[in-house]
């Protein structure tokens, strides 16, 4: 397991260094330094270490941490500052006491790297254990409701069987008509018909007309920060594997597809393969989500002519004109 790492700042060419030459040991997702931005993200990614590249930082950028640290000191997540001399004397001057670390020029981004995973295994022993134990135990979630979902379906299944009736393999038993005092026959009322079943509806998945979106991923970090990017525009379903969602398809529709590339055991291009083979799947558009910036594994994604291609740490403007440009609002 890797340190979750939340990189925000303006110093670009340090929080690129994070994403290309630090993935071996941090797993990196950078966000603005707008507040109400930095406390989704560490809500929903909930970081081993929070880091701020500094360069040119405006005052009131600075001076939020102050209420940004309560946060992190409930997730007993550092915080880190990377930046020149000058840039880190302003910070713990305007920050009193929110800085756990800093990490002043000259500086490479291995010294960076290394620097911070000394930091966490020196004050924060076991930290990917307990991670790694986290992770398990919501992949065991998800896969335990999957399994309470099939369960309930076979139960439905047995009530719909019940409540129908099932025809008798015995012929029934004659019945001698009433007759009145004078030997006359009586009428038997005839039973009223039973209305004929109403057919089933088709599942939806749809409230007030939305469209809906799959998300697949394995990582159940990642699932909530999409998902509560689209919340506000679709209805959204997330699934932790190819498995559960072809399951899913199986009973649901959707508009759209947002697959992970690169996940254990069976890929996103598997999945994809998958969905193009099946019917009632293949005209479903699929966006591909991949945290890999190597040039030919972006081609071999394209070769597969999904219908996007985004790059983790998703862009929240990127995700949704991407989604807009493939099935609209």
């Amino acid at each position: 397991m890797k340190y979750k790492t939340l990189v925000i700042g303006n110093n670009n060419l340090i929080i690129d260094d994070f994403f290309v030459q630090m993935v071996d040991d941090l797993e990196v997702v950078s966000c603005s330094t707008r507040y109400s931005d930095i406390s989704r993200h560490i809500k929903y990614f909930v970081p081993d270490v929070f880091v701020y590249c500094m360069y040119n930082e405006k005052e009131e950028s600075i001076r939020q941490m102050v209420n940004v640290k309560p946060m992190l000191k409930q997730s007993r997540t550092p915080v880190v500052i990377i930046g020149s001399k000058e840039d880190c004397v302003e910070f713990n001057r305007i920050a009193v006491n929110v800085s756990d670390m800093d990490i002043m020029r000259p500086f490479t981004a291995v010294s960076i790297r290394d620097s911070i995973v000394r930091y966490m295994e020196l004050n924060y022993p076991g930290r990917k254990e307990e991670a790694l134990a986290e992770k398990t135990k919501e992949r065991e979630a998800a896969e335990a409701k999957e399994v309470d979902i099939d369960s309930l379906k076979n139960v439905l299944s047995s009530l719909d069987a019940a409540l129908s009736g099932t025809a008798s393999d015995e012929a029934p038993s004659k019945v001698e008509p009433k007759t009145a005092d004078n030997n006359t026959p009586i009428a038997e009322p005839k039973p009223e018909q039973a209305p004929a079943p109403e057919p089933k509806p088709e599942p939806r998945v749809y409230t007030d007309g939305r469209k809906h979106i799959l998300v697949v991923d394995d990582d159940p970090i990642m699932l909530k920060m999409v998902k509560e990017q689209l919340r506000d525009a679709y209805d959204v379903a997330t699934a932790i594997s190819g498995k559960i969602a072809m399951k899913f398809l199986e009973r649901k529709k959707t508009d759209l597809i947002l697959l992970d590339y690169e996940m254990p055991g069976e890929t996103g291009p598997d999945v994809l393969e998958k969905l193009r083979e099946n019917n009632f799947t293949k005209d479903i558009p699929v966006i591909f989500l991949t945290g890999v910036s190597d040039k030919s594994k972006i081609q071999e994604a394209i070769a597969l002519k999904p219908q996007g291609y985004l790059l983790k740490p998703i862009d929240h403007d990127k995700l949704m004109s991407t989604i807009n440009s493939a099935i609209g609002y």
